[in-house]
Order: C-alpha cells, then structure tokens, then sequence
C-alpha cells in the first residue's frame, strides 16, 4: 500500500521535470519569422522615404551617424533593397561603427568576412572592393543582402540567415537555432525602429 503514494510521487516528480525542461528548451524561442517589413523595392518609385541630409537642429545625431544614414540609403536604393531593412542590419551589426572589426574577422558597418567580399565583390559589382572603405563596405554588404533575397524568393528570415551564417545555414524556419533566429528578429527589430522614426538617427 505504501508503494503506490511512492510511485505517485515519483511520477509527479518525473512529470515537473519533464515540463521545466520542455519550458526551458522553448524559452526564448521565436514561434514564427517576422512579417510586414517590403523587403525589396523598386528605386525608380518615387517613395516617402526620410530625408538623410544632415540637419541645423541642435539636438540632431552627430554629422558622422547623418552621412552614414545617407551612404546606407544610398546603397539601399541603388541595390533595391528597403532602406529600413539596410540600416538595421547594419545597426545591428556594428552600430553603424566602421572601424568595427568582429572577433571572426568581419569588417566595418556591414560586418563582411574579407573572404566573403572577395568573391562577392567582383561577382556582384564587378569589382574589387576595400572593405575599410565605409562606402565599399555598406555597397558590399547591400549587394549581398539583395543577392539572398534574390536567391531565397524575397523571404526575410532565410535571406538575413545567410548573410549572418552563410547560405549553408539556411533552413525552415523551425530547424533554425535559437541564435539564428534571434539575429533575424533582432534586424527585423532595428528596421522597424528605423521605418517608424524611432532610430538613434
């Protein structure tokens, strides 16, 4: 008689466990890619997109983070791509810092492996590019951003996986780890700050 009040607080004990572990496996985790964000555009449209010229106001970010928002809207519209989208990459990348240089050896605002600008610089702008260069680097890292939503059918998470771990990582959503779906959400995050006006510049 004894064994059976043991048994069911064995099986409880096994049953709390088991639910902490399944709550700290899905901790964190995101249940779906972000949506919402146009990805690409078309830069022959004429479109309301802010002003990136620096400004007299005496509060305004400092003239340096200005011409940087103006060099990735620039690259933004040259390659097609949402300029929201380039501005949060790169601030989340590097804080639009170009002397960023990442323990694995990435390089400047967009944070490009050197190895990576090699091939991608003459492949996707037939030339070589220096990625110490702030206007190189921001075009390189534009042009492989749209070379992946190219490549993946303008889908957001898969594109932003291959620029963060290359095109070996992509994968469904679900299969993705934690970390790679972090990164996705986290861009995703910065750019929608950037698009409703809540970004540091």
């Amino acid at each position: 008689m004894q064994a059976l009040p043991r048994l069911v607080c064995a099986m409880t004990a096994v049953a709390i466990l088991a639910l902490a572990g399944c709550a700290e496996s899905n901790a964190g985790s995101y249940p779906a890619p972000p949506s919402g964000l146009q990805t690409v555009i078309d830069p022959t449209d004429k479109v309301a997109f802010p002003p990136t010229t620096p400004s007299n106001d005496p509060f305004a970010p400092a003239l340096e983070m200005m011409v940087t928002k103006s060099m990735l809207y620039a690259a933004a519209m040259k390659h097609g791509v949402n300029p929201y989208l380039v501005m949060g990459l790169a601030w989340h990348e590097s804080g639009w810092n170009p002397s960023a240089i990442s323990s694995a050896g990435a390089v400047g605002i967009m944070q490009v492996m050197p190895a990576t600008a090699a091939v991608s610089g003459p492949a996707l702008l037939h030339r070589r590019v220096n990625l110490y260069d702030p206007v190189d680097n921001i075009d390189t890292g534009t042009a492989i951003l749209r070379s992946n939503l190219d490549h993946w059918g303008n889908d957001l998470a898969k594109a932003l996986v291959a620029y963060y771990a290359g095109g070996g990582a992509v994968r469904e959503w679900n299969s993705l780890t934690h970390d790679e779906q972090r990164y996705v959400w986290a861009v995703f995050h910065a750019a929608l700050l950037f698009k409703e006006g809540k970004g540091p510049v």
